[in-house]
């Protein structure tokens, strides 16, 4: 038998003994789940906890005066923001996704937190509040932030070397 066919029948064999059994067997192609590298950035990174409270206090203004309700300030979500804002100031760019190609549901995922509605705001420069009138001047933005899906906040805040803040922000719901 071929080189080929003998990898072929093992797949085949692995795939059908996984679906039997109802357990999942990774796949000799699939990769496995790595942890952002954002996550170790926030050790590296000084993040200002009273500043990204702000933040949390910006969002949940924005969201009472268009009649929303405010937002439960999330540890989980806190952490996921800040590694992300360390990871956004350290490389000079503001995007949602990671340095290393991660999304804010992989990110969520690596710390142990629900998926359900994981959403994120990312921003460089300006105060809190100043921000936050960025986000809601732009339609996806505000959409994100005034959504009724969200339940939880969390905030990160670091300033990059180019001195401007970084902000991030991650809105969820703990599936409760």
């Amino acid at each position: 038998m071929s080189t080929f066919r003998t990898f072929a029948a093992a797949v085949s064999l692995a795939a059908l003994a996984a679906c039997q059994g109802g357990i999942r067997t990774a796949m000799p192609w699939e990769t496995a789940t790595v942890p952002p590298a954002e996550e170790s950035l926030a050790a590296q990174c000084a993040g200002d906890a009273a500043i990204a409270a702000q933040m949390d206090a910006a969002v949940n203004a924005a969201r009472a005066s268009s009649g929303k309700t405010p937002l439960a300030s999330a540890p989980l979500l806190a952490q996921i923001a800040q590694s992300h804002a360390c990871d956004m100031a350290l490389n000079g760019r503001v995007d949602v996704e990671g340095s290393n190609g991660s999304s804010v549901v992989d990110r969520a995922r690596a710390v142990g937190y629900p998926v359900c509605g994981v959403v994120q705001l990312v921003g460089r420069g300006g105060s809190a509040p100043d921000t936050v009138a960025r986000w809601l001047a732009a339609e996806a933005q505000r959409t994100e932030l005034l959504g009724q899906a969200s339940r939880q906040v969390g905030s990160g805040y670091t300033t990059g070397a180019d001195g401007q803040p970084y902000w991030s922000v991650v809105l969820g719901d703990n599936c409760g």
